[in-house]
């Protein structure tokens, strides 16, 4: 018992000093205003801080730009980034390509790649067009309206019929609604992601939330059991999610292919929607360059620069982070097995020496700077760099023009509204409110 006490002492005594409130306290805070927060505890404590957040525990905070890469280009083998997503995000199955780790991870990445590659995504721009124009005809106009969740239904049709490849058109855009009311909330609440760690109310959000997934699960079952019947999972060469597991895992359980695809959908709205409501916020403030926009090709370096100067700014997820499989000195500390080590992808992004006048929106800072030199992580880093990141290169080329030729945007809040925590995910306080008139 005594030697037991010693190392839990020798453990915590390691970890570099952080704020001394309690773990609701700072998780509260972190969730109503993480940069302002994250900001106050570099202040205080430096480029490397503990925070005790309740859920997801102590985390280590990297925030040195010289430090970045020894915490997301860990090996898979020496930290755990499903472990670490599966503590803030309860729901995510510890087998799916976002919860799983080490060599499961690998060889569930390498399955689903074809279906998020580029060459892939880019032939269906169109489809993405066409799905975002749909959608745009029904928005409100002359009366305000929350841009977030309309980005929402967008990007969940997206996913579903264009990339895990649900072909019977009723059926994937009933999944789309299904995952919309799996994933609802009223308004963006500064509470974590229910589970078993969120105490009492969080028990009650997983029976809530294992409710609301069973329309999910029963589509997906009924696409999968369909594509067994008739083909195998292969049409025509045809490259989606759901070919891509028949094809590698055809003996696979139509129940655990469901698990994985689960948090794949979550996934595909929630990142997705944040990203794509961050940049139309920016874009509907500055008229000109909204217009360079629609007018320049994919390519144009000053539309290349305005995602990227809108995604530092307000990227769509906030933190990156692993559990360490073993003890490791990162930044000069040496952390024990099992520590979180993090960076704060929200906090790097508005570091003084790297981005002059950090808080100013300048896309031409972009224009000449050399990215791999920049603590720029809007898709994360490493072996665990977001899968999804050329699709969502396709969906900004394709839906932001698609409602900016149609609509003129006003945004209510005379400026952008302020970062709240949603999960791992960094949303509009109150959804982005605007008002259209169209065109």
């Amino acid at each position: 018992m005594a030697r037991a006490a010693a190392r839990v002492a020798t453990t915590a005594a390691v970890l570099p000093p952080g704020p001394g409130d309690g773990r609701l306290a700072q998780a509260t805070g972190f969730h109503r205003d993480p940069l302002r927060f994250l900001q106050r505890a570099q202040r205080e404590y430096g480029d490397a801080f503990t925070l005790r957040l309740a859920v997801a525990g102590r985390m280590v905070m990297f925030t040195d730009p010289a430090v970045i890469d020894e915490v997301v280009e860990l090996p898979r083998e020496a930290g755990d980034a499903g472990a670490a997503r599966r503590r803030i995000v309860q729901m995510i199955s510890e087998h799916s390509v976002l919860g799983a780790d080490r060599e499961e991870q690998r060889l569930t990445r390498e399955r689903l790649e074809p279906a998020f590659d580029a060459a892939t995504l880019d032939p269906r721009r169109d489809a993405m067009t066409r799905i975002a124009e749909g959608h745009i005809e029904r928005w409100p106009a002359g009366r305000p309206f929350p841009l977030l969740p309309r980005m929402r239904l967008i990007a969940d049709e997206i996913f579903a019929q264009l990339v895990i490849g649900v072909r019977d058109r009723n059926r994937a855009e009933a999944l789309a609604r299904a995952t919309y009311r799996m994933l609802w909330t009223p308004g963006n609440p500064p509470v974590p992601p229910p589970g078993r760690y969120a105490g009492l109310l969080g028990a009650l959000g997983k029976k809530l939330f294992d409710r609301r997934a069973q329309p999910v699960a029963r589509i997906l079952a009924a696409e999968i059991d369909a594509r067994r019947t008739n083909d195998g999972g292969d049409e025509g060469g045809t490259i989606d999610v759901i070919g891509a597991m028949l094809r590698a895992t055809p003996d696979k359980p139509t129940t655990a292919m469901v698990d994985e695809l689960v948090p794949l959908l979550m996934a595909g709205q929630e990142p997705a929607a944040a990203g794509l409501t961050w940049i139309l916020d920016r874009l509907v403030r500055n008229p000109e360059l909204a217009e360079h926009f629609v007018s320049s090709p994919p390519d144009d370096p000053l539309r290349t620069a305005t995602v990227r100067e809108a995604l530092r700014l307000r990227p769509a997820v906030h933190t990156a982070a692993r559990r360490l499989t073993e003890p490791r000195a990162i930044g000069g500390h040496e952390l024990p097995m099992g520590a979180m080590a993090a960076v704060p992808i929200v906090l790097v992004h508005r570091d003084r020496d790297a981005f002059p006048d950090p808080d100013a929106f300048r896309p031409e800072r972009f224009l000449d700077e050399d990215l791999s030199k920049l603590p720029y992580l809007p898709f994360g880093g490493g072996p665990r760099r977001c899968l999804g990141r050329w699709l969502a290169r396709a969906e900004i080329g394709t839906v932001i023009p698609a409602i900016l030729r149609r609509l003129d945007l006003k945004p209510l809040s005379r400026d952008p509204e302020r970062m709240v925590v949603r999960g791992t995910v960094l949303v509009p306080q109150r959804s982005a409110q605007a008002l259209a008139r169209r065109r």
